[in-house]
């Protein structure tokens, strides 16, 4: 069915941005300008394609959209080259098998009703993070991050992650594999694991299981068996929007504008010219 969509599917978004990703893919962003003048709106919606599932409620992927202009506009505008944004983009774009660019209008439809809309802390643009689905809380920024430039994200209650047939996820290490003093020293309130000492040596809890591929930095260690056995909660890091939490939201009737208020509680949504 999947298959089915993808080849009758080359609408409106694939015709606007076609001139674009054909030149950018071939030659780089450079030379797209020579035919057309860049605009942000015109590529959200290829980059939205990769960053949530197209069965997602339109509104949690209004929400995502605005996360999308942002970190987009917050990158070129620290970068001040537009062009080598938009090889990054194309880059991503191609290594990402699950992109789901060209396949539903929905993006575009997204896209367009939040047009112009971003996230801000202090009049500024900042970096917007989001995961899959959270451990029951979100993470706050400046804890994790060990860093209080982020303290602009704050942990809030997403209760229904802890519905989705995702939100467990074990992961099993022979113990062998595994060093013989590995314990947790601490945990954020989210639950989240911030440090562990791994033979006398403390580990940053984040690096420890990007390291081992597990699903979230909230996990329990227990050993079964010859097994060391990861319980985690959740998938990924838990800052910012949770989308499965947006989600559950925007099926209870909420509004975009809602869902970013519920996961950004500390920052504005403005439009994008109102930014010096």
């Amino acid at each position: 069915m999947r298959r089915k969509a993808v080849l009758w599917f080359s609408g409106m978004v694939f015709l606007w941005l076609l001139p674009y990703f054909f030149t950018i893919f071939l030659n780089g962003a450079d030379m797209a300008f020579l035919n057309r003048s860049p605009d942000v709106e015109d590529f959200l919606p290829a980059v939205l394609s990769c960053q949530i599932p197209d069965n997602y409620e339109i509104e949690t992927v209004k929400a995502q959209s605005v996360i999308a202009r942002t970190n987009l506009c917050r990158k070129i505008e620290n970068k001040d080259i537009f062009a080598e944004t938009l090889n990054e983009i194309a880059d991503e774009i191609k290594q990402n098998h699950d992109c789901r660019v060209y396949l539903n209008p929905i993006y575009e439809n997204a896209v367009k009703a939040t047009e112009g809309k971003v996230l801000t802390a202090d009049g500024e643009l900042k970096l917007i993070p989001y995961h899959e689905i959270s451990s029951g809380k979100t993470r706050d920024g400046a804890e994790a991050l060990h860093d209080k430039n982020y303290s602009y994200l704050k942990s809030v209650d997403s209760i229904a992650d802890k519905d989705s047939p995702f939100f467990l996820n074990s992961t099993y290490i022979p113990a062998q594999q595994m060093p013989d003093d590995l314990k947790v020293c601490e945990r954020a309130e989210s639950g989240y694991v911030v440090s562990l000492s791994v033979d006398g040596n403390t580990l940053e809890g984040e690096s420890f299981a990007r390291g081992l591929g597990l699903s979230s930095s909230d996990f329990t260690i227990r050993k079964i068996g010859s097994d060391i056995r990861f319980l985690c909660r959740g998938r990924g890091h838990g800052l910012g929007l949770s989308q499965y939490g947006g989600n559950a939201m925007a099926k209870e009737g909420c509004s975009w504008e809602e869902i970013l208020e519920t996961y950004f509680p500390a920052m504005e949504q403005t439009d994008l010219k109102n930014i010096e």
